[in-house]
């Protein structure tokens, strides 16, 4: 994969784990869905770490 689809990767995962943390926070801590962004989260992040130790 060159280096340009890494960092364009790399933006968008950063960006959906913005995105999903704004969401996490607007949910109420009743509601199971926050179950399911925690677990979005996690692999958003994941996928960020695995693209930065690709890059370098």
């Amino acid at each position: 994969m060159g280096e340009l689809e890494i960092e364009v990767l790399k933006r968008l995962a950063e960006k959906a784990l913005k995105e999903l943390d704004e969401a996490y926070k607007r949910l109420p801590d009743m509601n199971n869905g926050k179950t399911y962004l925690l677990r979005g989260k996690e692999r958003i992040r994941l996928m960020v770490k695995i693209l930065n130790d690709m890059e370098g």
